[in-house]
């Protein structure tokens, strides 16, 4: 079994000079679109067109094959991108292939398809972006929070992490670097997101599956394919092994060895049951205060709570072994260390399920 086996390619970007490689017809119809973007879904019909934008700021989540014309100062380049995942799976992005010819076919067969058109070969097109992904489950959707939340901390010595927004579930790294950038993100909500919008269909199953997923991306970006070229590289030729080291290399100092812990709900209540003679109902609660300590902060949570109940809570937490450093170190026993394995991501809804 090779350790890269479920990372995938969820972008991927090619370019072709419009020159006599291309036939006339095609090189007329896409000179008629000049200034204007189009997006295709993979049967070939038309999803959605607007004025021109740069295709290579679009998010890996977006529907569909899109292509534009653009200019490298010299000439004009016809340029088609998408996520291959996508395409192949009829809108869902969660799991797919590191087979970089493989994307490039699934590009090229869709754009054929909504062009209407003979295209050249993959050996003919230039890579300028694509998005190496990995999938990691945890055991619930806090603790996805809680790795984001670390992540925030572990800067490189040359990269420094971001939030696009103040609690949001992102955390970037090189946001607008045309190198080399990465992300790291909570899928659960964007796919309830997408799904809320009818652009993907997904089962409850699978949404709460994806709840559970921190998901690590690796861009390659336009500058970064140039020096690859200049050295003599071409991109389909490239290995799944050669782009699991990039993403490796990447993450492996930000992300290899990130804790966090696990909160066992049902060791923990058993345990303040036994310890205080209550009714799980009350053991459910007191156990629920303990989170929102750890969530929000001491002072908070007695703040917005009676004075009676936050106390009686204290009062089952510490007869159940709960210190006061233990409500903010998170060390107490009942929670359980999970590492996050570069090495270990999941490549199947049924591997989501079997890892809960």
């Amino acid at each position: 079994m090779t350790i890269y086996r479920h990372l995938l390619l969820d972008w991927l970007t090619l370019r072709i000079p419009l020159d006599d490689r291309l036939s006339r017809s095609i090189h007329d119809r896409v000179l008629s679109c000049l200034g204007r973007i189009q997006c295709y879904a993979s049967d070939g019909s038309l999803l959605w067109e607007k004025n021109a934008l740069d295709v290579d700021k679009l998010r890996s989540d977006t529907q569909g094959l899109v292509w534009q014309v653009q200019s490298d100062g010299r000439q004009l380049m016809l340029v088609i991108a998408g996520s291959p995942a996508s395409l192949e799976n009829g809108g869902l992005n969660v799991f797919g292939s590191l087979d970089i010819r493989a994307a490039g076919e699934t590009l090229l067969r869709v754009a054929r398809r909504a062009l209407r058109a003979i295209l050249p070969s993959l050996e003919h097109w230039q890579c300028r972006r694509i998005d190496i992904t990995g999938n990691y489950v945890l055991p619930d959707p806090e603790s996805v929070k809680q790795a984001l939340r670390m992540l925030m901390v572990t800067d490189g010595s040359r990269r420094k992490a971001s939030s696009a927004k103040k609690g949001g579930d992102t955390v970037s790294w090189n946001p607008t670097s045309d190198l080399s950038k990465g992300k790291a993100y909570h899928k659960g909500p964007q796919l309830a997101y997408l799904a809320k919008q009818g652009k993907v269909k997904v089962s409850d199953s699978q949404l709460a599956a994806a709840d559970r997923i921190l998901r690590l991306e690796h861009t390659k970006a336009a500058k970064w394919w140039r020096r690859f070229e200049e050295k003599g590289g071409q991109w389909y030729r490239l290995t799944a092994f050669e782009l699991w080291s990039e993403y490796r290399n990447f993450f492996g100092r930000l992300v290899q060895g990130v804790e966090v812990t696990e909160m066992n709900r049902t060791v923990m209540v058993t345990k303040l049951m036994e310890c205080n003679a209550i009714s799980e109902g009350r053991a459910e609660a007191a156990f629920t205060t303990l989170r929102n300590i750890r969530e929000d902060g001491f002072e908070v949570v007695k703040g917005y709570m009676s004075h009676a109940t936050f106390y009686r809570h204290l009062k089952y937490l510490r007869a159940a072994g709960v210190t006061d450093s233990d409500m903010t170190t998170a060390k107490i026993l009942p929670f359980r260390p999970i590492k996050i394995v570069l090495a270990q991501p999941v490549g199947s809804w049924a591997e989501c399920i079997k890892a809960a």
